[in-house]
């Protein structure tokens, strides 16, 4: 989407061994949502999160954005620390960072008119007022594909793509430099799904923008996304450019998400073998000693069960958390093999 080659630039977004423990009782252990994620974003690309539900990927852009507060670790924008900042630094932070939810009609607050929804992080930063507030409403919502005039509507009055336009522009009022996008067109219809995503690919080219691009859905992903990150059950588990992780998942749990994607040919579809993943996702309270995925994992082995796997770069730019990974066909079975380390 963003088509930048990340290794010339220097990093705008750097997260590194990010925690977020949420308290479950006096006599219960923490929720450990987010559990040790480390990974830098590039300016003007596009980085890809995928994950099942509950894996930690909404909890970790709000980390991001500041809407929660790290438990552990560091996050540094354009060189800022994210976490200590206070009042008017924060407040600067906030302007360069915006967020685009899952749910356009539950962000958008059903009181106000789409003026005052847009129009309100101008006012707040002081930006503008009046007519020059109007003003710059009306140019938000014809940049994201509406008319000026939809000012004077309510959210309710507004089909599902139309909302999520509003938070887009919204999102866009104080020119952010990044964007993050939390499952944005999942709520939405599959044709709707297209124009929103190519709304903000023109936008990103339009005004510069780098996004974090949230989903479960791998086919999406792959289309937006320059590179992807794949998380369970609160850690990364595998993190490459978007082309070569689906060439090349070296992960089991990449494989398996992979190989659940659907494939418009039957007799493609039909050739293919299914890594089906037995069990449920271990409760984030609770997570398994060693290698997280290894009570779900048809090549777990031994040493799976008992030692946590390093986060190890197999080759340029691709980094997994796998013990197996690099060791010739076992690490690949069921959808690509995976090349020994050179």
């Amino acid at each position: 989407m963003g088509g930048v080659m990340a290794e010339k630039a220097q990093p705008i977004l750097e997260v590194r061994d990010v925690k977020k423990y949420f308290p479950a009782g006096r006599r219960r252990p923490p929720v450990k949502a987010v559990d040790g994620v480390s990974f830098d974003v590039y300016p003007g690309e596009t980085m890809g999160l995928v994950g099942e539900s509950g894996c930690g990927k909404s909890t970790l852009a709000r980390l991001i954005v500041r809407l929660l507060t790290p438990s552990a670790g560091t996050i540094r924008f354009a060189g800022q620390d994210v976490v200590a900042a206070r009042g008017a630094r924060l407040r600067q932070l906030r302007r360069d960072m915006q967020m685009v939810f899952q749910d356009p009609y539950s962000s958008l607050n059903p009181r106000l008119t789409v003026r005052d929804i847009v129009g309100e992080p101008l006012l707040v930063h002081g930006i503008a007022r009046g007519r020059e507030l109007e003003r710059q409403v009306g140019e938000l919502l014809e940049a994201v594909g509406l008319r000026a005039e939809h000012a004077r509507r309510y959210p309710h009055e507004f089909s599902g793509g139309q909302r999520q336009r509003i938070v887009i522009a919204r999102a866009l009022a104080l020119k952010p430099r990044l964007v993050v996008c939390d499952e944005p067109v999942s709520a939405l219809d599959v044709s709707v799904q297209a124009q929103i995503l190519n709304l903000l690919q023109d936008l990103q080219g339009r005004f510069g923008l780098t996004y974090i691009f949230i989903a479960h859905d791998l086919a999406v992903v792959q289309n937006v996304s320059d590179r992807i990150g794949v998380m369970y059950l609160g850690r990364l588990v595998e993190l490459a450019r978007a082309d070569e992780l689906f060439q090349r998942p070296l992960h089991p749990y990449t494989q398996a998400l992979i190989a659940a994607v659907p494939v418009p040919d039957p007799e493609a579809a039909a050739r293919r073998e299914r890594i089906v993943l037995r069990g449920e996702l271990p409760s984030p309270a609770r997570p398994p000693a060693g290698c997280r995925f290894h009570t779900r994992c048809p090549l777990a082995v031994d040493r799976c069960r008992t030692e946590v796997p390093a986060w190890r770069e197999v080759f340029p730019g691709h980094w997994v958390a796998c013990h197996l990974a690099g060791e010739g066909e076992a690490a690949g079975k069921g959808v690509t093999a995976a090349a020994p380390v050179a």
